[in-house]
């Protein structure tokens, strides 16, 4: 009776989820067009391509808002070029627009969490001349640009091929183990996917999650999980779950973390 219980609840929550990411709208999405970058661009010009590629190639509308009443997923960047030089201390306003880009997570500005990826590497690998151009769209948000296409920003020069996104490695102590475990129970993340074992339930295992995914990847899966939906899975389940638990209203920084270390500590060993 037991075993027929359980059945009955599997089934139902499986065709539950099946609906839900019937009911979510599907996105359309087409590969970004390249966009000329040439070393003779003035300022000016490099603002305009600039704007093109936080539109478009470098993904960032979708997470940042510009002007915007309603609050984004990261922050808003209305004047922005002005604001630079008050995030960080000690900083320049170039300085701290380029960490933001290349090591996003160096400093999260307060009331947002980690998770950018940097945009320098795969899946994005906007090359160091583009971001130049990215730069100059941002210092014009709010102040006058001044970088060329021979300014050298902070962090320029890493190399973005497919083997700076091999997951790192990472480990955890058994006390943060057990803390992470804990919070993926309290926040029902087991209820949909397994840690112990490669089976599915109703989400993918994460049994291996640090040998398949990036720390990136991970905070993305977590922060904005219909971005990349893993095959054989609906899109708008774990959106739809999360939001209706509160999740994001809930979880800290610091509990965000934990949670992403421990699962890039899995290797499905």
């Amino acid at each position: 009776m037991t075993a027929l219980k359980i059945l009955i609840f599997t089934v139902g929550v499986v065709a539950f989820y099946a609906y839900v990411g019937q009911m979510v709208p599907q996105k359309e999405t087409h590969p970004p067009e390249n966009t000329e970058i040439r070393a003779d661009m003035t300022t000016d010009e490099m603002v305009e391509v600039g704007k093109e590629i936080a539109g478009g190639k470098g993904t960032c509308l979708t997470c940042h808002t510009i002007g915007s009443q309603e609050a984004g997923r990261f922050p808003d960047l209305a004047g922005i070029g002005d604001k630079a030089s008050t995030r960080k201390a000690g900083m320049s306003a170039l300085d701290y627009l380029a960490e933001s880009i290349y090591d996003p997570n160096a400093h999260v500005t307060e009331g947002f969490l980690p998770g950018m990826p940097p945009i320098h590497k795969p899946p994005i690998g906007l090359s160091d001349g583009e971001i130049l151009t990215v730069v100059a769209y941002l210092q014009s948000l709010g102040s006058t640009p001044t970088v060329t296409m021979e300014t050298r920003l902070l962090g320029a020069g890493q190399e973005a091929d497919a083997a700076s996104d091999v997951a790192p490695v990472a480990t955890t102590s058994p006390g943060e183990a057990d803390a992470a475990k804990a919070l993926l129970t309290s926040y029902m993340c087991i209820t949909c996917h397994k840690l112990d074992g490669p089976e599915k339930l109703v989400g993918p295992s994460l049994h291996d999650a640090g040998a398949r995914l990036n720390r990136a990847a991970l905070y993305e899966s977590i922060l904005d999980p219909d971005a990349t939906v893993a095959t054989g899975f609906p899109p708008g389940v774990m959106t739809v779950t999360l939001k209706g638990m509160g999740f994001y209203d809930k979880v800290s920084v610091d509990e965000l973390k934990l949670m992403v270390s421990f699962l890039a500590s899995l290797k499905g060993e």
